[in-house]
């Protein structure tokens, strides 16, 4: 009896040991395949950046930039997207833009262009954010009003060229970027009236379609004219920073204002016509200007899944870039665009009435 309980318990003091002994050596396997991955990893990361390997076409096709302006953008950030980590897996500043740029163009899945890059979605995300906040930091630089007197008559005079309309300091307009609801209590409110969520934007272009002003943090249900009416650009006219012979020109989304000239509702005479006509022909810039900024970056059009304060950052830091390549002379290959058509809500302000005076005298002094 007791040789048998002796021998039971040796019995299970073996099965004990050898169950040991495997999980020791499947920890060793383990230890063993990490190991691999680190190493691998490393040689992973040897690897060369597209702005390295694709020809000036390729680069373009993929990244609505041409090289040359990514290599430029790179040099204006400097050391800012540098990683401050020993890591061997850490991103280079090339790889940072070129991910960027390409959630930029395509405006794709974060998690789909991590697989492509072999990161995962959160280094995809930190490479985007990185990238976006160091481009915005550079919008007192590229996106500006005319600052004197000689910069204001040239813009004027190149908004007469187009339609014979005087005076024009620029062409107001807003448009909608798509985003996913930021949740919380006041999610609502970024719903516009065609139902998606949204934040809405507004610019000011000039005639060489650069980007002259942006707003981007209103919610998609806040009307056209109010943003504009607690704008710092309402505030310079109000304070006379911009001379009060220019005036900026917006559709009948805005109230008519000595600064703001919208078109007649319904013109009675041929002069009322040709003044619509001029102001249609030439306010049509600013739509212009939305349609090669979404051509190029599809993230604005399609829809921005990343939190409301990234959203706001990748819409100002893509007009930076706008801008950038139009000054380095990287145009979109179809500068034609067609409004949208989208609903007009008439809007009528306190001010109608100056508005109204200075638009009939530009009837009578330029339409007649």
């Amino acid at each position: 009896m007791r040789s048998s309980l002796i021998d039971g318990n040796v019995h299970r003091f073996t099965e004990k040991a050898g169950c040991y002994e495997m999980k020791m050596e499947s920890l060793q396997q383990l230890d063993a395949l990490q190991l691999l991955i680190r190493r691998n990893r490393v040689i992973y990361n040897d690897r060369l950046s597209d702005l390295d390997i694709l020809d000036s076409n390729d680069f373009k096709s993929k990244y609505r930039l041409s090289r040359s302006s990514a290599e430029h953008l790179l040099s204006l950030m400097g050391d800012k997207l540098s990683s401050n980590t020993l890591r061997n897996s850490a991103l280079t500043p090339e790889e940072k833009l070129c991910i960027a740029l390409r959630f930029f163009a395509s405006g794709s899945h974060q998690q789909i262009i991590g697989d492509v890059n072999l990161i995962s979605q959160a280094s995809c995300c930190r490479a985007i954010n990185d990238v976006a906040q160091c481009i915005a930091e550079l919008r007192p630089r590229f996106i500006y009003l005319p600052e004197n007197e000689s910069e204001r008559l040239e813009v004027s005079r190149k908004f007469y060229g187009i339609s014979g309309f005087p005076c024009v300091f620029g062409a107001l307009d807003c448009t909608h970027i798509p985003i996913v609801s930021p949740g919380g209590s006041n999610a609502e409110l970024f719903r516009n009236r065609k139902g998606f969520f949204s934040l809405n934007v507004q610019t000011l272009s000039d005639p060489d379609l650069y980007i002259r002003n942006i707003v981007a943090r209103w919610p998609g249900s806040v009307h056209d004219s109010t943003i504009f009416e607690h704008s710092s650009l309402r505030a310079k006219f109000e304070a006379g920073v911009i001379p009060p012979k220019y005036h900026i020109i917006g559709d009948n989304g805005y109230g008519c204002s000595t600064y703001l000239l919208t078109p007649f509702l319904n013109p009675r005479t041929q002069s009322e016509r040709r003044y619509n006509f001029s102001h249609i022909r030439t306010r049509n810039v600013v739509e212009r200007q939305y349609g090669l900024w979404k051509e190029r970056f599809s993230c604005l059009s399609t829809k921005l899944r990343c939190s409301l304060d990234n959203a706001m950052t990748i819409i100002v830091a893509t007009a930076v870039i706008h801008n950038i390549a139009r000054s380095l002379g990287d145009f979109e290959e179809n500068e034609f665009f067609q409004p949208d058509g989208s609903s007009l809500e008439i809007y009528f302000s306190e001010d109608q009435v100056g508005g109204i005076a200075k638009r009939e005298f530009l009837v009578q002094e330029f339409f007649s």
